[in-house]
């Protein structure tokens, strides 16, 4: 039965996925279509696949996960601060700054899961806050300015660089925790659990789940990816973003839902995620060419959120009936 609903639901988000595509490439055949245009496409949302790999973890555990763009913001900020500690356009400071970003998001995720299996604080809330904080220290740290004193070899290499002079290495990270994600999610105990906690968490700690342990491995998972997705930031821009992630959390939400994993948990494919996070990509590119104002692309994408999870709760309603 689960295998029919994700098949179906692949076919759907792909067929979607495609004729938005068909549609720009008709009505914009000299611009869109193109190789640069595509290429630019996909770099660009490599990094909010990354942040939606980790949410889909916690969305398919029936949990939230709101801060992911506060904490990619907050781990580059961190990630610069050190480099410049350390000092030097070495492999050695290149390292560090991929340990900080990762290890600062691994904890802001300990932290998340903390409050919600102790705590017992909802994880929409618990999440959201966590962003403002992070946002908040990202603006303290760096003194409100957007810091550029980054490693050149970082954006030589992790930025810029091609695997092969074919494969942007960011959109290989993105393969790579996509492939990961996947198998962990479908493949492993780990993943059951998840699933399992999702669609009745009473049942999982019957069962002998360790339900506390698998949401704060969930929340430990999805700090760890948005700290890449900061670092990954940080190579492409040569700089911190402060300002220029408003809308990944909304972004990464819209495409794990379109993507086939439930709101209400219980259910979740990573690689659904990956092909859901380009379609709200792919609307916002053909905007952009039609000459409408960026704003409405905010208006879009939330009516189309709204859309999707009423979708979600009438499919529930109708497989419950």
């Amino acid at each position: 039965m689960l295998g029919r609903i994700y098949r179906t639901q692949a076919i759907l988000t792909t067929t979607l996925l495609l004729a938005l595509m068909l549609i720009f490439t008709i009505l914009f055949p000299t611009k869109f279509p193109t190789a640069f245009n595509l290429e630019h496409l996909i770099i660009d949302y490599s990094g909010i696949v990354i942040l939606s790999a980790g949410l889909t973890f916690a969305m398919t555990s029936g949990e939230f996960d709101l801060s992911i763009g506060g904490v990619l913001v907050f781990t580059g900020v961190m990630s610069v601060k050190i480099m410049g500690l350390v000092g030097g356009n070495t492999w050695f400071t290149i390292l560090v700054g991929f340990i900080v970003s990762l290890g600062v998001g691994g904890l802001v995720g300990v932290f998340n899961g903390w409050c919600i299996v102790k705590a017992r604080i909802p994880s929409i809330i618990v999440t959201l806050g966590t962003s403002a904080v992070s946002l908040g220290l990202a603006y303290i740290v760096s003194g409100g300015r957007d810091l550029s004193e980054i490693p050149p070899l970082l954006s030589d290499t992790l930025g810029f660089g091609k695997l092969f002079d074919i494969v942007p290495y960011t959109v290989l990270a993105a393969v790579l925790v996509v492939t990961i994600g996947a198998i962990t999610l479908n493949l492993t105990r780990f993943g059951r659990h998840c699933a399992a906690v999702g669609s009745n968490i009473e049942a999982a700690r019957r069962a002998g789940i360790n339900v506390n342990w698998v949401v704060i491995r969930i929340y430990i998972i999805s700090g760890s990816v948005s700290g890449l997705a900061g670092y990954l930031s940080l190579a492409r821009f040569s700089s911190t973003t402060l300002a220029g992630h408003a809308q990944d959390s909304l972004t990464a939400l819209l495409g794990v839902v379109l993507g086939g994993t439930s709101l209400f948990g219980g259910s979740g494919t990573v690689l659904g995620t990956a092909i859901g996070v380009f379609i709200p990509g792919v609307l916002s590119n053909g905007l952009i060419m039609a000459g409408i104002i960026p704003y409405w692309q905010y208006v879009i994408v939330g009516l189309v959120l709204i859309v999707v999870v009423y979708a979600d709760l009438l499919r529930r309603r109708n497989r419950g009936s």
